[in-house]
């Protein structure tokens, strides 16, 4: 796990590096906190102007693994983020075959030799969570790929026969690329809280989609999918709950491999404590201690999962460790932080404060953990799937709860099950019951938009197929799932130094899930029926029969409190990014709302805030 950053600028002048040391070391800094164990540079004798940069967190093959990487001559070179999971059957491969390696069980030297025996069918032989960048100096050829589910960022500009790519946005600005806001990126944040792949809040910068991979050569740049998560196939034989349970098994089991000190978050949810679970008995079957298990708490009680998690921990027989957090503190200075060094961009969902203070507290246990990321996605975890299954299924019905629920409390949730119900087509639904801003208050906040605009990555048109639940969890899958938690998650643990692995988005385990029949998934009342019934030994009663809840803290309280101050200087300001009359009035509109509890108005403000911070950065 680490941060790398390249330029690649084809017909530079040998005695011209198109890039200088003392920029290299700006770089270097903005990628540090990826990677504490080491840093290494790499240029091309026979071309300065193409640079490899890399930061290490020494996870696999302490000592054989330092980047950039490469084969016998040089010729050929890498840099990488993540791990590959089946490094040693594709080494044993590569061996056969007649290559020849030089650390005892580096992944990454994988990478190196995989490029010359396969060349840019590579990625799809690759099981794992990556990142990665080859530069063949022989045929002048650079390949870019990232992992199939998109759990490791990589970002990349083209521009003037110059190829700049980096691990965060920060680091990429760092290197030479060259910012423009797009107008359009802000439109489809405020809707949607996130920018999904493969776009960026710049218009000439891009990230890289899950299960993509990019070729470059001077003057031509290709782009492909090497995978896509498949929905299912209709009359095809379902999973059974054995099949469910041995692939989630194998996941863990496959993850459980490093030359450090592993832990487990434990949060007392479905997901978390299943992966927990396996983890144990895994350990159990190898002849290894009791797993390290870690969960934080807060002062304010509803936002505090410990309880459930010490349950779970005990019928586990984990090592489970409870932190304590303050976490309302030094909430304006994380954020900054976050925003500089890891972030480079705006974020509406602030459940990246506690994920960022749980990391912090597992690295004082261990480097690399593995967590229950992706249960939700791919299970029917949420309760939109439930709430367009009833929509979409008992259109009347839904009607008339809707207006009952307008009623009775006619805040966010209502107002958006409501909304949804209005809506004839399942993607407009969807974005009802998930967006932000609706496209007449991002008309307000940006009124020289289209209106197209504020649909940015969404589908327009319905899909063929009548089951709409499962049309928003593959549309989350290639969205939400890489553009929200993922990033999220390797944005903040790696903020900490902390590899975190996620057994669920073993792309094994998606065919499988996805192959799962939606009836079997969820229903109006509950999700993640097929995990729960193929895990009964692994669930306590008390955490099978819980109900879903959101890893979050007291933002909207502390907006009408300790963060009031702060929060209305960003936002109602001449300098800020929305000093448009109407964009102010209705900018102090929502503050008002929320600080007299007419509405909650959290989610709205938060993105806003976010905004402003990237905004001043």
């Amino acid at each position: 796990m680490c941060g790398f950053a390249g330029i690649i600028q084809w017909n530079s002048p040998a005695d011209k590096p198109a890039i200088s040391d003392a920029t290299l070391n700006t770089v270097d800094q903005l990628l540090a906190h990826r990677g504490p164990d080491g840093a290494g540079r790499w240029r091309d004798p026979h071309n300065p102007a193409c640079v490899l940069l890399h930061r290490r967190l020494s996870i696999v093959d302490l000592v054989g693994g330092a980047q950039p990487m490469g084969n016998e001559d040089q010729s050929v070179q890498v840099v990488f983020n993540g791990e590959i999971y089946n490094h040693r059957d594709l080494r044993s491969q590569l061996k056969h075959s007649g290559h020849t390696f030089a650390s005892d069980h580096s992944d990454t030297e994988v990478l190196v030799h995989g490029w010359e025996q396969w060349n840019s069918a590579m990625p799809e032989k690759l099981t794992g969570m990556f990142a990665f960048a080859v530069w063949d100096a022989r045929s002048r050829t650079l390949l870019l790929a990232r992992d199939r589910m998109g759990q490791k960022p990589l970002f990349y500009q083209s521009a003037d026969n110059v190829l700049y790519f980096a691990s965060t946005l920060p680091a990429l600005l760092a290197i030479g690329a060259k910012a423009v806001i797009s107008t359009r990126s802000v439109a489809g944040y405020l809707a949607h809280g996130y920018l999904p792949p493969p776009f960026t809040i710049y218009e000439n910068i891009f990230q890289l989609s899950p299960g993509e991979c990019l070729t470059a050569r001077q003057d031509h740049l290709h782009r492909q999918y090497y995978w896509q998560p498949a929905p299912p196939v209709p009359n095809a034989p379902a999973p059974g709950r054995a099949d469910i349970s041995a692939v989630i098994s194998a996941a863990v089991a496959s993850q459980m491999h490093a030359d450090v000190p592993m832990a487990c978050f434990l949060s007392g949810g479905i997901d978390s404590t299943i992966i927990a679970g396996l983890m144990q008995r895994h350990a159990a079957k190898i002849g290894l201690d009791p797993i390290n298990t870690i969960s934080i708490g807060f002062a304010e009680a509803a936002f505090d999962e410990t309880t459930f998690a010490q349950i779970a921990a005990r019928q586990i027989g984990s090592q489970h460790h409870t932190f304590q957090v303050n976490a309302g503190a030094d909430v304006m200075e994380t954020l900054q932080w976050l925003m500089g060094y890891t972030l480079g961009q705006p974020f509406a969902d602030s459940s990246i404060l506690p994920t960022y203070y749980l990391a912090n507290c597992a690295r004082m246990v261990a480097p690399c953990a593995i967590s229950g990321d992706g249960g939700d996605e791919l299970f029917g975890g949420y309760d939109r799937y439930r709430a367009l299954k009833l929509i979409t299924e008992s259109p009347r019905l839904s009607q008339l709860l809707a207006a009952a629920g307008m009623l009775v409390n006619p805040q966010s949730r209502a107002r958006r099950f409501h909304a949804a119900t209005q809506q004839t087509a399942w993607p407009l639904q969807y974005a009802a019951l998930t967006r932000l801003f609706s496209p007449a208050d991002i008309h307000t906040l940006l009124p020289e938009l289209a209106e197209d605009d504020v649909l940015l990555a969404w589908p327009t048109t319905p899909d063929k197929s009548s089951d709409a639940a499962r049309c928003a969890m593959q549309l989350d899958q290639r969205h939400y799932l890489p553009g929200d938690v993922l990033w999220k998650v390797d944005s903040a643990s790696m903020a900490n130094a902390l590899e975190v692995r996620s057994p669920f988005l073993d792309h094994h385990v998606t065919t499988c899930a996805n192959a799962i029949p939606t009836a079997e998934l969820l229903n109006y009342r509950s999700g993640k029926l097929a995990l729960k019934k193929s895990f009964p030994d692994v669930l306590p009663s008390a955490i099978s029969r819980r109900s879903k809840q959101g890893f979050g803290l007291p933002i909207g309280q502390w907006f009408r409190q300790q963060l009031r101050a702060p929060l209305h200087d960003l936002l109602i300001s001449k300098t800020g990014f929305f000093q448009s009359t109407q964009s102010q009035k209705f900018l102090q509109n929502l503050l008002q709302e929320h600080q007299q509890s007419h509405r909650d108005h959290t989610h709205r403000l938060f993105a806003c805030l976010m905004l402003e911070l990237w905004h001043q950065r």
